[in-house]
């Protein structure tokens, strides 16, 4: 899902523990239960990768009371969530648990790009699957509840401008935790973006080579 000039300044506390990311779970409506299902997986391998960074990200999910009354199944059905170590677990929703200046949402349909990561701002990245990303869903969560809206610099820093600017929650995770831990963002980027990402360009790109020379 979940996928980018100006740097972001965020009006808020200084804090030694770092950037913060929110995995926003009150999206479950917009899945059928397959995608839930995915997403679920997904959650724990963010868990994990955050867990395994260099400098990991100050992690929560917000949304889970929400989560848990309508869509269990978003989540992994071992309970093990509520037994991560290190994890910030948010029964509201991101809006109503952090003031509007601490919250940066990241959103493939914003205008600016996200350019660095600020130790006072907790970032906010949709729990949607890539499938059933509803565009403008998450930037739209944003001006509602009057937050700053980012997108990942995929545009400045991939291996191609043009690649497929939705990523899933793992790989938006997988990115910021290696950013954070000191990689530039063509490293985090190159690093973590799917291949199919690059090879669908590329396909994309000699199939209008042909047609042209037809």
């Amino acid at each position: 899902m979940l996928a980018l000039t100006q740097a972001v300044l965020c009006m808020c506390s200084p804090s030694a523990a770092g950037p913060g990311l929110a995995v926003e779970l009150s999206f479950g409506g917009e899945m059928n239960a397959r995608e839930r299902k995915s997403l679920s997986h997904q959650l724990v391998r963010a868990y994990g990768a955050n867990r395994n960074a260099a400098k990991p990200l100050r992690l929560a999910f917000s949304s889970l009371s929400e989560a848990e009354t309508l869509y269990p199944d978003m989540l992994p059905g071992d309970g093990s969530l509520q037994r991560w170590a290190g994890v910030e677990r948010v029964l509201e929703r991101a809006a109503d648990h952090w003031p509007a200046e601490r919250l940066v949402w990241l959103s493939p349909d914003a205008e600016e790009p996200l350019t660095e990561l600020s130790s006072t701002c907790t970032y906010v990245v949709c729990g949607l699957v890539d499938r059933s990303v509803a565009s403008g869903s998450s930037l739209e969560r944003s001006r509602a509840a009057g937050g700053r809206c980012r997108r990942l610099p995929l545009r400045e820093h991939a291996p191609r401008p043009d690649v497929h600017p939705i990523l899933s929650v793992l790989n938006v995770v997988e990115i910021l935790a290696a950013v954070n831990s000191g990689a530039s963002w063509s490293d985090a980027i190159g690093g973590t973006l799917p291949k199919r990402y690059i090879r669908r360009r590329e396909d994309e790109e000699e199939k209008r080579r042909l047609a042209e020379q037809q």
